[in-house]
């Protein structure tokens, strides 16, 4: 089930994200209505913080989606809420941020290989009901070499998760997260991989083990 790509693959577009660059500070937005995706990059990290003062999670690899209207509990690796007390977001080493929206509510996810295959992607699709959505930016199937175990658990689920590269397999993420929350929905993707681009961002994978990336949603 596994699809091939050639070497020469590239996933250097953003495709409707902006670069928003400021004086001391440089993050990427996407905005749909009045609602705004935005992912952080390591120009400026900390007034990004002090910008946005988002609300984070103890981040586990579940399908666990904390509603910040009602639960106190800081745990797990998704936020949705409707009221706008909060900015929820998420902390990004080489995983993919998903950001959902509708009229009413917003919520964000933290998909690494664990949490797709334990379905938070169709939960959060689940608790949102109607909704469009976009995807941040995350280490890409030209980096994100995996094992045969977590092959045979993509393949058995996803049909194009899985790329065959130079006798090697790598996961696409983003792929995945399609095919559970669907095409037609999907409004923007910030295709760019996380290890290629150290300009932008910090990544596990490069090396950067205790430094990352936000991501977070908000409504204005």
């Amino acid at each position: 089930m596994e699809r091939v790509i050639p070497n020469n693959s590239s996933t250097a577009s953003r495709k409707d994200w902006q670069l928003i660059e400021q004086e001391n500070i440089k993050y990427f937005q996407f905005k749909w209505r009045n609602n705004l995706a935005i992912y952080s990059t390591r120009y400026g990290e900390n007034e990004f913080l002090r910008k946005f003062e988002p609300v984070f999670l103890k981040q586990i690899h579940s399908d666990i989606i904390i509603n910040l209207d009602s639960n106190g509990n800081r745990m797990g690796d998704g936020l949705i809420l409707q009221k706008k007390n909060f900015v929820p977001g998420l902390k990004i080493a080489d995983c993919l941020p998903v950001y959902l929206f509708n009229d009413k509510k917003v919520c964000i996810i933290h998909c690494g290989w664990r949490s797709i295959i334990k379905g938070i992607v169709k939960r959060a699709g689940e608790l949102m009901g109607d909704y469009k959505y976009c995807l941040g930016a995350s280490i890409g199937h030209c980096c994100y070499e995996v094992k045969h175990d977590v092959v045979d658990l993509f393949n058995k689920k996803y049909k194009n998760a899985i790329v065959l590269k130079d006798q090697k397999y790598f996961l696409d993420l983003k792929s995945a997260v399609i095919e559970d929350l669907g095409n037609k929905d999907l409004l923007a993707s910030l295709d760019l991989c996380t290890k290629c681009h150290p300009e932008y961002f910090y990544s596990y994978r490069r090396g950067d083990d205790k430094k990352r990336n936000y991501a977070v949603i908000t409504r204005i």
